[in-house]
């Protein structure tokens, strides 16, 4: 087994992408297909507002669509705020892809028609509880989190040791991070708003043709459209230099409403 990988604090901001699914673009902020400054700025003074006191840890889950640029924004947050920073990608269940319905002729490659009638949640792609219990409900009681992180190369979960230090401020990033199953362990969630077309562009970019994804697609726009829609959230930031269409009093700080616990989620997908 390898010696144990440090991603504590700044060293964080270094280690955010997953090998295969987030790409540098080597483009300055506020360029399109990055955000801007005065983006950055809201969700740091939004941060300082809820970050805790008297060593009790908060924790702040980043959510989006994929390729939305939740990765990079975490990466910044993580450099100006000094939090420790844990992705949703890490614990994606080596057999999720194997979870689609063959039909015949198509090699296991999931049709329309078997897309609908599985309807996955989007959650269904995650180890949650592994989540919770190796690397949530340790930093939320102040210790150290260790864990084996998915590797998106080989597509199987490694066995090199990555440990997240204690920190009062957590940023929980990826698709899902705002689920109702983590309700309990996050306090505050943060939407990162980008156009459809942007964020498809950038798939197609990092994805290969053979490991496009409808299902996943369709799973993602369920949890944004039912249990997670944008109003839900405590702040919406723009993942671009682009205009986005945020509702009324979600933008300040504060002012959405928190992290939901209940079951509306399985009766909205």
């Amino acid at each position: 087994m390898s010696a144990p990988r440090t991603s504590q604090a700044l060293q964080a901001c270094a280690a955010i992408r997953a090998p295969g699914r987030h790409e540098d673009t080597g483009r300055a902020p506020g360029e399109h297909g990055l955000p801007s400054d005065r983006e950055l700025d809201v969700a740091v003074r939004a941060l300082k507002l809820w970050r805790g006191g008297n060593g009790a840890v908060t924790v702040v889950a980043i959510d989006g669509y994929g390729a939305s640029g939740k990765s990079t924004i975490a990466e910044r947050l993580c450099s100006r705020t000094g939090a420790s920073v844990l992705r949703t990608d890490d614990f994606f269940l080596p057999s999720a892809r194997q979870f689609k319905v063959s039909e015949p002729g198509e090699q296991g490659r999931a049709t329309a028609q078997s897309v609908a009638r599985t309807g996955r949640r989007i959650a269904s792609f995650y180890d949650l509880r592994r989540l919770r219990a190796e690397a949530l409900e340790p930093l939320r009681e102040g210790h150290e989190a260790v864990f084996c992180s998915f590797d998106w190369d080989s597509g199987v979960v490694s066995g090199e040791k990555t440990r997240v230090g204690p920190n009062n401020l957590v940023l929980l990033e990826g698709v899902c991070s705002g689920a109702t199953e983590l309700g309990d362990l996050v306090d505050r969630a943060i939407y990162v708003d980008t156009p459809e077309l942007e964020r498809l562009r950038r798939l197609r970019d990092r994805i290969a043709p053979e490991d496009w994804d409808e299902e996943w697609l369709r799973a993602e726009k369920r949890y944004f459209s039912g249990a997670r829609p944008l109003e839900s959230f405590d702040l919406v930031i723009r993942g671009t230099g682009e205009a986005a269409q945020v509702p009324p009093g979600v933008r300040a700080p504060g002012e959405g409403r928190r992290a939901h616990t209940s079951d509306d989620e399985a009766h909205s997908e």
